[in-house]
């Protein structure tokens, strides 16, 4: 008589080990969707405070454009005021080099760090 193909611990084995295997496939699966949200977040994060800077950098610019002395000084600077007793002058500058371009946005421009 010949020996059966199968026998009954063999079929158990062979399933434990794919139902083993399948526990080991979504650990890893789950570890590695853990680390990639985890560097997302990481870089959320710092994306966040880079815009909270940023933002706090504006709103100073705000307040300051809001005030009394950048009043004054955009009417020095555009219209030529003085006060009662200044003495006015000019200041002549060489011609800027063509090849420096400004860089950022305007009102970075503006109001350097």
């Amino acid at each position: 008589m010949a020996p059966p193909l199968l026998s009954r611990s063999r079929v158990i084995i062979a399933v434990s080990l794919i139902i083993g295997g399948y526990f080991v496939y979504t650990a890893v699966l789950g570890m590695y969707r853990s680390s990639q949200l985890g560097e997302s977040r990481a870089r959320a994060e710092e994306q966040l405070r880079a815009l909270e800077e940023q933002k706090a950098y504006l709103e100073a610019v705000r307040a300051y454009v809001a005030s009394d002395a950048y009043v004054e000084q955009e009417a020095r600077r555009r219209y030529g005021y003085i006060r009662e007793g200044e003495i006015p002058f000019v200041v002549i500058s060489p011609p800027a080099a063509e090849e420096a371009q400004p860089s950022g946005t305007w009102w970075q421009r503006l109001f350097p760090r």
